[in-house]
């Protein structure tokens, strides 16, 4: 029999560039890069929920991603990619956290 695993993915967070000036005054943009955050459990918005943001806007969600207690914290409005290895290959999902919470028990991201 398998053992199950309880966070069988792994979220990575895309860290952007930063534009800037060579000496001749030309701005160049330098790579971003992909980070792994924590292992977590990608779960499909398959009904269609809708979460409540910054501001009291409801906003659709395409997936809830469950993080274990004490994962480091992704700020919304962060780049973030779902994969199934851990080289970042195999994407499940990608898109941008819509709101981050830290429970007492689990963490939770919504796409």
């Amino acid at each position: 029999m398998a053992a199950i695993k309880q966070y069988p993915h792994y979220l990575f967070q895309e860290v952007g560039g930063v534009s800037k000036q060579n000496a001749n005054g030309e701005w160049i943009e330098t790579q971003s890069s992909t980070n792994f955050v924590s292992m977590c459990r990608e779960e499909t918005n398959g009904k269609g929920s809708e979460i409540v943001v910054a501001g009291g806007k409801y906003v659709k969600f395409s997936s809830l991603i469950q993080l274990p207690k004490g994962a480091q914290r992704v700020e919304v409005g962060a780049n973030v990619i779902i994969s199934n290895d851990a080289e970042g290959s195999d994407v499940r999902v990608s898109g941008v956290c819509l709101k981050y919470d830290e429970g007492q028990l689990h963490n939770r991201l919504w796409l």
